[in-house]
């Protein structure tokens, strides 16, 4: 069978010639198929003039194969048992993906990242369904340790029991804020420029306020926490009024420049990025499902 012949049919046609020369009958065929008479007899013929070839002879009685046919129906049947095979092997495949994920993401992650995850999860895995819950580093780690959560993504990369970590990558930490701190618009600034300003940061629960202090008590920096707050979007609501500033990772203030009209810094001195780690249970094998969502995670996130 040459390259174009292959490419000018459909396996509905090689279906239907199969089964007009298996019954030697178009009206049998029809009732079978239960496909109106005149549109099996013009799939064939179209089958027919794509090969060049006169498959069936046709008399008052039925139809009979002509040498061609003979021939021919020989390589629809494997033709259509290649098919049928690759069939079912994608419905095994998407068998193996149907279920549902339960993961946790720290706020930290961001919200269009969050947002753009399960957009990904939804396109991949069109058969599952999907939780995402956002909560502080720690809970999170407790919920994945109880077999509440799948995966989680955290900012603890320090080694647990019953934890695999890997490390996804180093998030830098920036100062978020109505103006630039300084004289000058730089893109860049240093931990002690937020002596005594006002800031709104989550509860020590959180990761980047624990870093944070550290890194301040390391170089001398007074700092100036007027609110506790442990709510992504408010925090960023209230810089946006003017109420102070705030340090958030790069995940969490992608497109907030745009939106909310805020000036992003990058702390420059001293070091104080932050580990973001990929967290799955070794106690428990994860489904085939749930290894695909994780590895969905890494992916938009490594």
């Amino acid at each position: 069978m040459s390259k174009v012949a292959k490419e000018a049919m459909d396996l509905k046609q090689l279906k239907y010639f199969v089964q007009v020369a298996e019954l030697g009958s178009f009206a049998k065929a029809s009732d079978v198929l239960d496909v109106p008479q005149p549109t099996l007899s013009r799939q064939v013929k179209a089958l027919e003039l794509s090969l060049r070839a006169s498959l069936l002879h046709r008399n008052g009685r039925g139809v009979e194969l002509t040498p061609m046919g003979v021939r021919f129906l020989e390589q629809a049947h494997g033709v259509i048992r290649a098919a049928d095979t690759a069939m079912l092997a994608l419905q095994e495949e998407d068998r193996r993906f149907i279920g549902h994920v339960a993961c946790g993401m720290t706020p930290s992650v961001g919200r269009k990242v969050v947002a753009e995850y399960v957009r990904r999860f939804r396109r991949e895995l069109p058969h599952a369904t999907l939780s995402v819950s956002s909560q502080a580093s720690i809970s999170l780690l407790n919920q994945i340790s109880a077999g509440k959560l799948d995966f989680v993504v955290t900012h603890d990369s320090s080694a647990r029991s019953g934890l695999h970590i890997r490390l996804l990558r180093r998030q830098k930490l920036y100062v978020v804020g109505p103006m630039p701190l300084g004289k000058s618009r730089k893109a860049t600034c240093r931990l002690e420029e937020l002596n005594n300003v006002p800031l709104i940061l989550p509860s020590r629960a959180y990761a980047v306020r624990r870093i944070v202090e550290v890194a301040a008590a390391s170089c001398g920096v007074a700092l100036n926490i007027r609110s506790e707050v442990d709510v992504l979007d408010a925090i960023f609501e209230l810089v946006s009024e003017g109420v102070g500033r705030t340090i958030a990772t790069d995940t969490a203030i992608v497109g907030i420049n745009l939106v909310d009209g805020l000036s992003v810094q990058r702390i420059a001195s001293p070091d104080t990025s932050m580990d973001l780690a990929l967290v799955t249970p070794t106690l428990r094998h994860l489904t085939p499902l749930q290894q695909k969502a994780a590895q969905l995670a890494e992916e938009l996130l490594g």
